[in-house]
């Protein structure tokens, strides 16, 4: 059984990382056509979150299988349980994704305000690496990098909302024709921030793996 259970454990993992995979394709492709009204990768987005979803219940479904058929301990329980854990981390981040290319679609045609997407673009390179590090943290099992990644990104992607949501506010309140623009800028900083903060969750779910302790690093 030792055997098999170890052939499956890497097929699980390598299921994983493939919808790691998606969803960080997500996650740069929304923010790109957000940034660059590009409407035809938007809805390619959206439409491929079917994909996403279809992907993070076969891994469930698969995890709740090999804990009852195999019943394993120690190391191999965690192995099964963080991917348990950590897939719904990456479906959700695919969901705050999707969200962000609505928003690149809704926004069309509205009046825009070219400073604040300049900051919106910056918000969403800096989550997307932040979620390309805590990805291949999980994958090499990597405390240390785990660690740094949500240490590193967390007051800069803070730092980053505030910077969009503080001049939005002011444009609401000056020109009653940006409100919908405005309310769009704000709504797109928060999912970005949701996806910063479920790729803290994986970096947490990293250490838990490597070391068994379940830890905040926010």
């Amino acid at each position: 059984m030792g055997k098999v259970f170890d052939e499956e454990i890497i097929s699980l993992k390598a299921d994983f990382m493939k919808l790691g995979a998606l969803v960080g394709e997500a996650v740069i492709n929304a923010g790109q056509a957000f940034v660059d009204h590009d409407i035809q990768k938007a809805e390619a987005v959206v439409t491929n979150d079917h994909e996403i979803n279809h992907l993070q219940i076969h891994i469930e479904k698969r995890s709740f299988e090999m804990i009852a058929l195999y019943q394993p301990v120690t190391g191999d329980l965690r192995e099964v349980v963080g991917i348990l854990k950590a897939v719904t981390d990456l479906e959700r981040a695919g969901d705050h994704a999707r969200n962000v290319a609505r928003s690149a679609i809704s926004i069309k045609g509205m009046q825009r305000i070219a400073t604040v997407e300049e900051i919106i673009a910056t918000m969403a390179l800096k989550v997307s690496q932040q979620y390309d590090d805590s990805i291949e943290s999980y994958g090499d099992a990597d405390e240390d990098k785990a660690k740094r990644t949500a240490q590193s990104f967390d007051k800069k992607i803070d730092e980053l909302y505030n910077a969009i949501a503080s001049p939005s506010y002011q444009a609401m309140a000056k020109d009653p024709k940006i409100v919908s623009s405005a309310i769009i800028y704000l709504n797109v900083a928060k999912d970005l921030g949701r996806i910063s903060d479920y790729s803290t969750n994986i970096c947490e779910w990293t250490v838990y793996l490597a070391t068994g302790k379940i830890i905040e690093l926010n």
